[in-house]
C-alpha cells in the first residue's frame, strides 16, 4: 500500500511516503506561517524524487491538530483535494498521537506528547502501545503538568517542549518526534479506520478571538 502523509499543525510543515511500513520519502519546511505556500511544492518534489504518479498513491493521512489554526486549515485543505481528485480514502491522524506513536516505537509507555500552545498553557494526550489513547488532547495549564503525568501514570513524555518544563519522566526525542511529522502521520493512516477518523481539525480550544461588531449596511435590517 502506498501512502502519502501530510501535516502541518506546528512550525514544520512535512510531507512523507510510505510503502508498507517503509519510508520511501520525506521532506519538510520550518518557515513560520508559511505552510499554505511550501506544502504542494515540497509535495511535487516528493512524489518526483519517488518517481510516484499521484495516481499510484492508494490512501492519504493528515495531521489534524491541535495545533495552529491556519496550519492545520493549509494541510487539511491540500490533502482534502487530493482525496477528491484521486478518489483516495483520507485519514485524519491526531498530531499528538502521531508524535507518541513515533516514541513508543522505541520507548516505554504510557507516553505523553507535548506541543506548546502558549498563553502558559500545553496541548497534551496520553497513549501507551496499540496505540490505544488514554486521554484524549487537552490544553492544560504548564503548573498542572506534574499532577497530569501522575494521574496517568506517564514512563515517557515526547515534544521539544519537554526539554524546558520540570518533570521526572523519561525523554523521547528526535527529530520525527520533537514536533509532529507527517512520517507518523502517514504510518497511522494505514492503521487506522476511515470512518472513525475522519480529517476534521482538533482545535482542542477557541480560537481566542472576537469577531468585531460590525454596523450594518444600510437598507440591511438583519
Amino acid at each position: 500500500m502506498r501512502i502519502l502523509g501530510i501535516e502541518s499543525s506546528s512550525r514544520r510543515g512535512s510531507v512523507a511516503l510510505l510503502e508498507g511500513e517503509q519510508v520511501v520519502a520525506s521532506l519538510e519546511h520550518e518557515q513560520q506561517n508559511m505552510h499554505a505556500e511550501r506544502l504542494l511544492p515540497l509535495l511535487e518534489q516528493l512524489l518526483a524524487e519517488a518517481g510516484w504518479p499521484k495516481s499510484s498513491l492508494d490512501r492519504l493521512g493528515v495531521g489534524v491538530g491541535p495545533g495552529s489554526f491556519t496550519g492545520l486549515r493549509a494541510g487539511i485543505a491540500l490533502a482534502e483535494g487530493l482525496s477528491v481528485g484521486l478518489d483516495r480514502p483520507l485519514i485524519g491522524v491526531g498530531s499528538l498521537l502521531a508524535m507518541a506513536f513515533g516514541a513508543l516505537a522505541v520507548h516505554p509507555g504510557p507516553c505523553c506528547a507535548l506541543l506548546d500552545a502558549r498563553r502558559d498553557e500545553l496541548f497534551v494526550a496520553v497513549y501507551e502501545s496499540g496505540p490505544r489513547e488514554l486521554c484524549a488532547p487537552l490544553a492544560l495549564p504548564v503548573g498542572d503538568l506534574s499532577e497530569f503525568l501522575a494521574k496517568y501514570s506517564v514512563q515517557t513524555v515526547v515534544g521539544e517542549v519537554a526539554r524546558t518544563l520540570p518533570h521526572q519522566q523519561g525523554l523521547a526525542a528526535g527529530p520525527t518526534v520533537d514536533l509532529p511529522h507527517a512520517r507518523w502521520v502517514a504510518a497511522l493512516a494505514g492503521l487506522l479506520e476511515e470512518a472513525s477518523s475522519p480529517p476534521e481539525p482538533q482545535y482542542v480550544r477557541g480560537i481566542g478571538a472576537t469577531l468585531p461588531t460590525l454596523a450594518r449596511a444600510p437598507g440591511n435590517p438583519q
